[in-house]
C-alpha cells in the first residue's frame, strides 16, 4: 500500500545522512549506547512504526518510509554503527597530528 521497497543505493544515502546528523550534533556515544541495545529488536520496532504511523504517512511526505525501511534491519544499523567509528577514529588521529605538531607548553592549550 504506502510501503514500498527501498534500494540498496537509497538504504546507503539515509544510512550517510544519518551518520552525518549524528555526528554534526556529536551525539556518536549515545547512538552507539541505544542501538547496540535496540538492535536485536530493529524488526518489531519497524514493524510497530508501520502501524502507528500508517495513517499519517500519507500526510508527511513521499519517502520518509524509507528511514523506517531501511533501520530495520539489522545489517543497516551495524553498517551506521562502523561509520561512525571510522569517522570517530578519524577525528581522533587528525586530533593526535594537531597536539603532536605543537611545542613545548602549547600543547597543552585547546587552541
Amino acid at each position: 500500500m504506502f510501503w514500498e521497497e527501498v534500494t540498496p543505493e537509497e538504504e546507503d544515502e539515509m544510512i550517510k545522512k544519518a551518520a552525518e546528523w549524528i555526528s554534526k550534533y556529536d551525539m556518536e556515544i549515545a547512538v552507539k549506547l541505544i542501538l547496540g541495545g535496540v538492535k536485536p529488536f530493529s524488526y518489531l520496532g519497524g514493524s510497530l512504526s508501520r502501524f502507528f504511523l500508517g495513517p499519517v504517512v500519507p500526510f508527511i511526505g513521499h519517502r520518509e518510509d524509507t528511514f523506517i525501511c531501511t533501520f530495520e534491519k539489522k545489517e543497516n544499523i551495524e553498517k551506521l554503527l562502523e561509520i561512525l567509528d571510522a569517522k570517530k577514529r578519524k577525528e581522533e588521529i587528525k586530533q593526535e597530528r594537531e597536539v603532536a605538531s605543537k611545542k613545548g607548553w602549547r600543547r597543552f592549550l585547546p587552541f
